[in-house]
C-alpha cells in the first residue's frame, strides 16, 4: 500500500496559523486518526513519525504531524499580530488551542475517532488539553478513543537533572526578571540555558495543571492521568531518557498507580528519547495497542 501526503494548514482560536503533514492510505479512506504532538523545541518532520506513519496507513489508520507554536526555538507565529513563539517564548496553557485545532481539523477531514499522541513536552500537552477538554467540550472529548504518551517527562526534574546545582539561582533570576512583568522580555540567564521569557519556564513550576508527573514522589496519586479513561499507551527508553530512575522501575511504578483498565506501559529496550534506530519497534507497539482497542478500522 502506497503512502500519500496532504499539507493541512488550520487556524487557532487565537488566531495563529499552523501547519501539518497529514499521512493516508492511496486508496482507502481511515476513520481513525492519530494527531501527534511534538516535544519541546522540535517539528513535525521526525524520521520517527515517517516510520509511524508509514506502519499505520499500512493498517488503515491515518497519521497527523504538526508544529505546534513550540516548534524550534523561536519562530514567528504567523499571525497577523507577528507575536514570537517556540521553545523559548511560548505559553505552554495555549497549547490547548493546537491541539484543539487541530482536532477540529481533522474532524472537519471526515475523520471519527481521534487518538492523541504526544513525545516528550508533547505528552504534558497532550494530558493538559485532555483534561481541559473534560471541564469545557465534552462534544470534542468524545471524538477522543486513546492517548498515546512517548517518552513523557517531569518537567521540573528535568530542568534540575539539566541544571543541576544552578537550578535554584537560575529559578531566583527568572522570577525576579518576572517580577518586572515585561511580558515580552528575553533574557539570558546564564550559559545554562537559551534566552528565554522568563514565565515560559516558570509555568512549568508547581502548578498542578502542567506538574503531573512527579513519578519519584511515593505518595503521589496521579490523579490527571488517572482521569483519562480511553485506552492508555506509554513508552519510554532505557537509554540517554529525560527520566531520573531505570525505566523498569518507573513501568512498575506507573503499572501499580495508573488505574486505566485498558493501559499498556512499558519501555524498549535500548531505546533513547527520540528511539533512534528503534523506530520499527515503536511503531509496532503503537500499532498493536490501536488493533488491540479495535482502533484500525
Amino acid at each position: 500500500m502506497v503512502m500519500r501526503i496532504n499539507k493541512v494548514y488550520f487556524k487557532t482560536e487565537d488566531n495563529l496559523n499552523l501547519i501539518g503533514l497529514l499521512h493516508l492510505p492511496e486508496e482507502i479512506k481511515p476513520s481513525t486518526v492519530v494527531i501527534t504532538t511534538h516535544g519541546i523545541a522540535s517539528n513535525c518532520l521526525k524520521y520517527r513519525d515517517d516510520v509511524i506513519a508509514k506502519l499505520l496507513t499500512e493498517n488503515n489508520v491515518a497519521y497527523f504531524t504538526y508544529n505546534n507554536r513550540g516548534h524550534e526555538l523561536l519562530n514567528n507565529d504567523g499571525s497577523d499580530e507577528n507575536k514570537l513563539q517556540g521553545a523559548v517564548a511560548e505559553n505552554i496553557f495555549d497549547s490547548y488551542f493546537d491541539i484543539k485545532s487541530a482536532m477540529e481539523t481533522m474532524l472537519k477531514y471526515g475523520f471519527k475517532n481521534i487518538v492523541l499522541q504526544g513525545h516528550s513536552l508533547g505528552c504534558t500537552k497532550t494530558v493538559y488539553t485532555y483534561n481541559r477538554l473534560l471541564e469545557e467540550n465534552e462534544k470534542l472529548l468524545k471524538s477522543i478513543v486513546g492517548i498515546s504518551l512517548l517518552s513523557m517527562v517531569d518537567v521540573p526534574r528535568v530542568l534540575k537533572m539539566y541544571l543541576g546545582n544552578k537550578f535554584e539561582n537560575v529559578i531566583n533570576d527568572l522570577k525576579r526578571f518576572a517580577e518586572k512583568d515585561t511580558e515580552d522580555l528575553i533574557i539570558e540567564v546564564n550559559n545554562s540555558l537559551p534566552p528565554v521569557k522568563p514565565k515560559t519556564i516558570l509555568r512549568y513550576l508547581d502548578n498542578e495543571e502542567i506538574d503531573f508527573f512527579k513519578y519519584t514522589d511515593k505518595n503521589y496519586k496521579f490523579d490527571m492521568l488517572n482521569k483519562i479513561k480511553v485506552p492508555l499507551f506509554m513508552r519510554w527508553g532505557n537509554v540517554n531518557e529525560l527520566i531520573s530512575i531505570e525505566a523498569s522501575e518507573l513501568v512498575n511504578i506507573l503499572n501499580k498507580k495508573i488505574t486505566n483498565k485498558t493501559k499498556d506501559i512499558n519501555y524498549i529496550d535500548k531505546a533513547n528519547h527520540g528511539y533512534k534506530n528503534k523506530e520499527d519497534v515503536l511503531a509496532s507497539d503503537i500499532l498493536n495497542f490501536l488493533a488491540k482497542n479495535y482502533l484500525c478500522i
